[in-house]
């Protein structure tokens, strides 16, 4: 086979002009070679030129990845995952196949609205767009993390479908506002700069989201806070991040304990170990949307507080991810309209709301009900596969004594007909 000089690959345009030039002129003199030279120069420098620009715009592939396309809609790639443990190198693994295998669609998009938010909220549900995998290998590597190679055939047509509904839904509802509240300490200190909430809020800025402005809080309604995270009551917190127009609040603590003092080569070292705890919620509902406790970290130094730094700074750079993600995660099912949904009927008598209970269970589209009544009023959770408006759809046609008055994202407000 001839190898392309200019390549190094098989023989392309720009080495094929010497097999061209004879088709086009056949022998002649001195002078016609001398043109041909030219135009073989001419011809070869406009080949190396397509292909250098074409090498430029093709994503490349990372050590280890490679991508094989049967037709235009699936798409056979190979990657690398990397995690603290097999399942999260899995799952990296999968999120890496849809970057790879719709990585000209995603790159055409990159100058659009809410690019980042979008790509984030659509690749997170990765596992959705694969067609099939094939294991390769999986190792633990020296610093005990894991790599997972596998083989998926992707499926594009999926992912452009899904980003388009996803643009479309962000453009109705708009990107979603969140209140980040984490108490911190180090030893027995109030910290007034939360390390793990800054690091918290940067990674959620970085795909998208909007923030409760910190500055925009009062000194009341900071101490506020601080006495409910204190006391661990998450509906005090919930009052403020409705009041500021937050969908979803997190909120936690986070703290650096000092350990003994030791002396390293006649050098005192200090060691602090810390560990937070995260909790997102809802703010319409309170519902708890995810618990994230850390795995403690440690951080040295021969000044205390900058070993407790430390130690906070490895604390924040583990939970932060995980933060954002199940907040994406959380963020797909309410663009789908998916999750929970909160029932609140006023004016129903008790044995209306036990004929309601029964009714609402009896739906195909709720997977599980939990109700409460007092006062005459009903305040029900459901489970449910489908978004709140088709849901109150279908409670209509069960229940014809209901009136709704309402129906937001995830909430219906009715009543009873007098």
């Amino acid at each position: 086979m001839r190898i392309c000089p200019y390549r190094g690959a098989a023989a392309c345009s720009c080495c094929l002009a010497d097999e061209v030039w004879p088709q086009a002129t056949g022998t002649g003199t001195a002078g016609a070679r001398g043109a041909k030279g030219s135009v073989i120069i001419k011809f070869k420098k406009i080949a190396i030129a397509v292909a250098v620009a074409t090498s430029l715009t093709t994503i490349p592939l990372a050590a280890g990845q490679e991508s094989i396309q049967p037709n235009k809609n699936l798409v056979t790639v190979t990657v690398v995952g990397v995690g603290m443990d097999k399942d999260e190198a899995r799952r990296d693994a999968l999120r890496k196949a849809v970057e790879q295998a719709a990585g000209t669609f995603i790159y055409s998009q990159s100058q659009t609205r809410d690019f980042v938010l979008v790509k984030d909220t659509v690749l997170t549900r990765s596992a959705g767009f694969i067609e099939r995998t094939e294991p390769v290998s999986e190792r633990q590597v020296e610093d005990g993390t894991w790599e997972v190679k596998i083989k998926a055939v992707v499926s594009v047509k999926g992912i452009e479908d899904y980003w388009g509904t996803v643009t479309t839904m962000l453009s109705e509802l708009g990107r979603p506002k969140i209140m980040v509240i984490i108490r911190e300490k180090i030893g027995p200190e109030l910290v007034q700069e939360s390390t793990v909430q800054s690091r918290i809020e940067n990674i959620l800025l970085k795909s998208g989201f909007l923030l409760v402005n910190k500055e925009q809080l009062k000194a009341i309604d900071k101490k506020d806070m601080g006495a409910a995270l204190a006391d661990n009551n998450p509906a005090k917190v919930q009052a403020v991040a409705k009041r500021f127009g937050a969908q979803i609040f997190i909120s936690g603590s986070a703290d650096a304990a000092m350990g003994p003092r030791k002396e390293v080569r006649g050098i005192p070292v200090f060691a602090c170990e810390a560990q937070a705890n995260i909790k997102c919620y809802r703010s319409d509902t309170a519902q708890l949307l995810s618990s994230i406790p850390g795995e403690p970290t440690r951080g040295t130094a021969r000044v205390w507080r900058s070993a407790a730094q430390k130690a906070l700074d490895l604390q924040a750079e583990q939970l932060s991810p995980k933060v954002r993600d199940d907040i994406l995660r959380f963020w797909q099912d309410a663009l789908s309209g998916l999750g929970e949904v909160q029932l609140h009927v006023e004016g129903i008598s008790f044995k209306q709301y036990v004929e309601l209970k029964k009714a609402i269970k009896d739906l195909k589209q709720v997977s599980d009900v939990v109700a409460k009544y007092h006062n005459e009023i009903a305040e029900c959770s459901l489970q449910s596969g489908v978004s709140a408006e088709t849901l109150a759809e279908k409670l209509l046609e069960a229940f014809e004594h209901l009136e709704i008055q309402d129906v937001t994202q995830n909430v219906i407000k009715a009543r009873m007909k007098p």
